[in-house]
């Protein structure tokens, strides 16, 4: 299984800071009787700017893991 960058989020916190989150997603790589390759996505892990863990609490919410504080992402 690897793991590959799925993109960027930018989220606002409470301090009214940006804070990009970056998104990586694991792909999962079978290979079937018939010789074909498949790729699969498998599960996201969300990472702050500066390498601490991030947890999605809903589709526009998330939680920085070490302090705590929340972000929201707006359009």
């Amino acid at each position: 299984m690897a793991e590959q960058y799925a993109g960027q989020i930018v989220a606002v916190g409470p301090d009214n800071l940006d804070y990009h989150i970056q998104v990586f997603q694991d792909v999962i790589t079978e290979r079937l009787l018939s010789g074909e390759v498949r790729h699969m996505p498998g599960l996201k892990r969300f990472q702050i700017q500066g390498g601490g863990a991030v947890n999605q609490l809903s589709e526009t919410e998330y939680q920085v893991v070490a302090t705590g504080m929340k972000l929201t992402v707006y359009a």
